[in-house]
């Protein structure tokens, strides 16, 4: 039996949109992942890759345009954040990125943050533009998700796990192929010694809430 390969797509708002690219290169290659966890805007391309869409969604932000980000944007500040939760769920639904995530054809994990205690959150069921929603909901930019399966507010799972690796292991993938795209960010506080290159490395977490 040959291994299922996973795909962790980590966090990095607009340098998340180079994750197309990166899943398109591993399509080139034959490597074609039957498993997807997301955070952040990881969870917004994986979601678009699970449910078969990537090629639209990269037609789509193609064209988007300032018109388009003018459109996201909630001027009331009402919500907790510049863009509403539910524009972003409109927008998943016109590339056609619907349904629950247990329905989509390929397995998918989203990581979001429960609010009130900081606790890490697996979305693996529910509607997809609900899990995304939750996953993408950076504080002060998107405003918080009430998501029903976990009853409770959630906010963005860059803030507990920026590359989710575990998630895609508990789904079942045997390789995980982890997109980081923030290391070179983190590297920089260390600056260099010498000639060589210093990665930042930090302990699993632990998936507190993790639905059945």
């Amino acid at each position: 039996m040959r291994p299922k390969i996973g795909l962790a797509l980590g966090s990095g708002a607009a340098r998340g949109w180079s994750l197309i690219g990166v899943i398109e290169g591993l399509l080139t290659l034959g490597i074609e992942p039957e498993i997807v966890s997301g955070t952040s805007i990881g969870a917004l391309v994986g979601a678009a890759y699970a449910a078969g869409k990537l090629q639209t969604l990269r037609t789509r932000m193609e064209k988007f345009g300032r018109r388009d980000t003018a459109g996201m944007l909630d001027i009331r500040l009402a919500s907790g954040g510049l863009i509403e939760g539910r524009r972003i769920e409109t927008f998943l639904g016109e590339l056609g990125i619907v349904g629950d995530v247990e329905t989509l054809p390929l397995r998918f994990g989203a990581v979001a943050t429960e609010l009130a205690s900081g606790r890490e959150i697996w979305l693996q069921r529910g509607p997809i533009g609900e899990a995304v929603r939750a996953s993408i909901g950076m504080p002060g930019i998107f405003s918080p998700a009430k998501f029903d399966e976990e009853n409770s507010w959630l906010i963005d799972g860059g803030l507990v796990d920026p590359v989710p690796v575990s998630l895609a292991r508990a789904l079942g993938a045997d390789i995980v192929v982890a997109v980081d795209l923030n290391s070179n960010l983190v590297g920089r506080r260390f600056g260099k010694e010498g000639d060589g290159v210093i990665s930042a490395k930090t302990a699993p977490a632990i998936p507190a809430g993790l639905p059945d």
